[in-house]
């Protein structure tokens, strides 16, 4: 939740709520809370992930840090199946562009609440160092906005998400694959304005692959201490389809490849160097080298 009419003097809180315990598998949850989908959004310290930046397909499709004021339930069984199932606030459509939903997240205190969504997750973690499952959020997101003819734009956002990690043995693999869909879009381009090349994408896609080892305990025996080469392959499109009468702008269509190397003296601190290829089909993406130091307290 944010307090003030700009950032100067803003107080933020990214995620809080009470939970009533209830049995392993069936907790209450209410307040403001994550939404559960893909992995970024709700382990999105810097400590957790490589690379000085967060992947962007977790901004551009599933639009980290992403929290909304809700209630509902989550749990977990001694199998190793966990759930999360909640109503929230739905986005704001009024402020949707061709580069994405990030721009209609709302921030609890002030959020418009005309449209709830229902977002939920499934995962397993029954094997030793495996984490995959699934996660949704599903709504209208139009919040009483309208057209020209005055019929209410219900905008609704259809996201879905694959997602996977695997550590072992100093071995880390992480992916997610997503994909969203909206409604009423040519409408919804109209009542803001956008024409031509600046669509809303009534289809949005991407993926990204990370994959790591930890070569310290190759060069230094019994060390608390973590070194890591890693990879990175993104693709994504925040216009995978638009409406007929609209063109794709092809800038939105991009590829990202990063390299680089995670130092962790300890678990929650973290200095990392990489460098960021991004390429798009205008040819106009900027490369990018990155310094980050990074803690967790």
């Amino acid at each position: 939740a944010k307090t003030g009419e700009d950032a100067e003097g803003e107080v933020a809180v990214e995620f809080g709520y009470i939970e009533a315990k209830l049995q392993p598998w069936l907790n209450v949850r209410a307040g403001m809370l994550l939404i559960p989908v893909g992995i970024i959004n709700e382990l999105h310290e810097p400590p957790t992930f490589h690379g000085a930046l967060r992947p962007e397909v977790a901004r551009r499709i599933i639009p980290a840090t992403w929290r909304a004021n809700g209630v509902g339930l989550a749990g977990s069984t001694a199998s190793g199946i966990g759930y999360k199932l909640y109503a929230v606030e739905s986005l704001n459509a009024a402020n949707f562009s061709s580069n994405g939903i990030r721009s209609g997240r709302q921030e609890g205190s002030k959020a418009i609440a005309e449209d709830f969504a229902v977002t939920g997750r499934l995962n397993y973690t029954g094997l030793s160092g495996l984490d995959f499952g699934a996660s949704f959020f599903v709504g209208n997101s139009g919040q009483a906005l309208v057209d020209s003819a005055g019929n209410d734009i219900d905008a609704t956002v259809a996201l879905f998400a694959l997602h996977f990690m695997f550590n072992r043995s100093g071995l880390e693999l992480r992916g997610v694959y997503a994909h969203s869909s909206i409604s009423d879009v040519t409408r919804l381009n109209r009542t803001l304005g956008l024409e031509g090349a600046n669509s809303i994408g009534e289809e949005q896609n991407g993926f990204y692959v990370t994959a790591a080892y930890d070569i310290l305990p190759l060069l230094v025996q019994n060390t608390a201490h973590y070194l890591a080469p890693f990879v990175q392959v993104e693709h994504f499109n925040t216009q995978s389809d638009v409406p007929t009468g609209f063109s794709k702008n092809p800038a939105r269509e991009r590829t990202n490849v990063s390299l680089g190397l995670t130092y962790k003296p300890h678990p929650n601190v973290a200095f990392k160097i990489d460098y960021l290829n991004r390429d798009n089909d205008a040819n106009s993406a900027v490369d990018q080298f990155n310094v980050a130091v990074n803690y967790l307290f």
